[in-house]
């Protein structure tokens, strides 16, 4: 892994290399944006160039040879630690705070330095925020931290105060689409284009949007919730739970494949927003455009910003681990308020 896997983020790799060149790389840093844009793909790859054994650190770019890359490429590195979320936990716990700052204090044992991978920092309770503020003010002699997140906004000011902050944005479309066909996502360069477009800037995105299985779930959930005949929330809410259930054994696959759908939901409602402002909605998808224009027929504005709050707020909830099935009931009963409500007789 080298810096020409990092794609879409040419400025950040080069202010990370100068700060290098001048000898003023930061012992923290903070990586905010969206997710599937390569926030830990190039954490990783700093990572790695920090640890390598034959380069100069001033090149902060691993050679990917020496032993001290081909331990940081199979996460084998004992100066490489990585910590994230435990999958079956609603924030990152203090006690994985602990541990990291336990292990971070010890000297390197094969390198000048440690470098620290620290993800779902946004789950960090305050408390653990908290019994992470003495590493993050006086870490080791060479420590790195690299903590990721989606925004600074979700921190301590005491967190974002001692880092420093690099911001991440969506990736084009045009390299997410020449990202999918590489990957043998797509079929063509037109499927590549609607996918990158569902995607939003994000590959993890449009890569679990690829799934053609999800494609006809999502396809007659969009139009169930259109039809102007009504849905019953129940029973929605029943079905969702059980095909995001056939995703894997593991709760956070079922999460995953859950946060695709409700965002599917979110821009169904943006794309009805569009059309009561007579704007064409910026689906690729022509029958979500249809959908879209069906549902603007008979609601108001301020009804479609309360369904895509109560989108976001479904999401929000995922994130925090709240069970499943309360969540997507509480959804499809908010939601069947409205467009139940505004259903044709």
């Amino acid at each position: 892994m080298s810096w020409q896997s990092v794609r879409g983020h040419d400025s950040i790799v080069t202010m990370l290399r100068a700060a290098a060149r001048a000898g003023r790389l930061a012992h923290a840093f903070l990586f905010v944006g969206p997710e599937g844009v390569g926030k830990r793909t190039l954490a990783r790859v700093l990572a790695r160039a920090l640890l390598c054994e034959t380069n100069r650190e001033q090149d902060l770019d691993p050679c990917g040879e020496c032993p001290g890359c081909l331990q940081a490429e199979a996460a084998t590195h004992p100066d490489l630690l990585e910590f994230g979320r435990p999958a079956d936990r609603s924030e990152l716990p203090i006690q994985v705070i602990r541990d990291l700052c336990a292990e971070f204090g010890l000297k390197p044992a094969r390198s000048r330095r440690k470098v620290a991978i620290v993800d779902d920092v946004d789950s960090m309770s305050d408390e653990a925020a908290n019994a992470f503020l003495k590493t993050l003010e006086e870490p080791p002699p060479g420590a790195v931290l690299i903590l990721i997140g989606t925004s600074a906004e979700l921190q301590l000011d005491t967190i974002v105060s001692r880092c420093q902050v690099v911001r991440f944005r969506s990736l084009p479309d045009p390299l997410v689409a020449d990202l999918l066909e590489s990957q043998g996502v797509a079929s063509d360069p037109a499927d590549a284009a609607r996918l990158s477009a569902l995607g939003e800037g994000s590959l993890s995105r449009a890569i679990g949007l690829a799934d053609p299985e999800l494609e006809r779930f999502r396809r007659a959930l969009i139009d169930d919730l259109a039809a102007d005949r009504g849905f019953d929330p129940s029973l929605q809410a029943q079905r969702f739970l059980a095909f995001v259930r056939q995703a894997g054994k593991e709760s956070a696959d079922h999460r995953r494949r859950a946060a695709l759908l409700i965002g599917e939901l979110g821009r169904l409602f943006r794309g009805v927003l569009w059309q009561t402002a007579g704007l064409e909605p910026p689906s690729p998808d022509a029958e979500d455009r249809r959908a879209a224009s069906e549902l603007a027929a008979r609601l108001e504005p301020e009804d479609v910003f309360a369904l895509m709050d109560r989108c976001l707020g479904a999401a929000y909830h995922l994130r925090r681990n709240l069970l499943l099935p309360v969540v997507l009931e509480s959804l499809f009963h908010d939601l069947s308020r409205l467009l139940n409500g505004r259903a044709r007789e």
